[in-house]
């Protein structure tokens, strides 16, 4: 988004507050906002269905306030700017806007659109620094990394530091694999997000999945799509983490069907 181009338009509006507002599909995943043709905020609605929606403007999170906006917010207490300080404004009757952009936006509301984020800075569809080196088109590697032969790789695929993907495995991108982690033979991740540490076994498969920080997925195991591994988690050999099934934080998960 252009900072820039936000900031002038709320100086130019002159008002207390600017909320950015991003036109979206369905509005029921979302707060929508209601502006007249001057930009001024004159409504609300929270998730509405989509064939009672009055507007596709969602409230994307992103503000910009006046220092006077602290007169009006509580000391010590919790306050939340949709639910308490907008509809004050509202009922007070103090001008405030709405920008309406176009610029790339994700609120990351749930693990998939986390997931898609990922994916869509790996694309360049989101103007952002990819960390590590650009060995060929599409394609990051990270410092003292080492990719045995045999090693299929096809992008977008971001590796960090200190990774090992030892001979034949697969990597066919989207994928982001964290520092220090192993990947074994013959193993295959496909859509999928590995944070740091840990390994994936020989012939183990990520497919469209999530696994978090130091987890190990054994040999010949699958965690597939949708499904999230939580941080400190084994996944022991053979096992098969079906789509979108979530597993918490540091649990084993014996050789079984889930």
């Amino acid at each position: 988004m252009n900072l820039t181009n936000l900031i002038k338009f709320h100086q130019k509006q002159g008002t207390i507050a600017t909320i950015v507002l991003t036109q979206v599909e369905d509005p029921s995943d979302y707060g929508v906002v209601l502006i007249d043709e001057e930009n001024q905020i004159t409504g609300f609605q929270e998730k509405p269905p989509r064939e009672n929606a009055l507007s596709n403007l969602a409230n994307s999170g992103i503000y910009v306030f006046e220092p006077e906006i602290f007169d009006l917010i509580p000391e010590g207490v919790f306050y939340d700017f949709g639910r308490d300080l907008f509809p004050l404004l509202l009922e007070k009757k103090i001008p405030f806007c709405g920008y309406t952009h176009s610029d790339y936006w994700n609120d990351v509301g749930d693990l998939e659109m986390y997931q898609q984020g990922n994916f869509d800075a790996l694309s360049g569809k989101v103007k952002v620094k990819i960390p590590g080196t650009l060995v060929q088109e599409g394609i990051w590697v990270g410092e003292d990394c080492e990719i045995q032969e045999g090693v299929i790789m096809a992008p977008p695929i971001c590796i960090g530091n200190n990774c090992l993907i030892k001979k034949n495995a697969k990597l066919l991108g989207p994928v982001i694999i964290g520092n220090d982690t192993v990947v074994d033979e013959r193993a295959v991740l496909y859509k999928g997000i590995k944070w740091g540490s840990g390994y994936i076994g020989k012939d183990a498969s990520l497919i469209g999945g999530i696994m978090g920080y130091a987890t190990f997925l054994k040999d010949q195991s699958a965690v597939l799509q949708n499904a999230v591994v939580g941080s400190g988690c084994v996944i022991e050999g053979g096992t098969i983490i079906h789509s979108s099934v979530k597993v918490m934080p540091n649990q084993i998960v014996e050789n079984d069907r889930h």
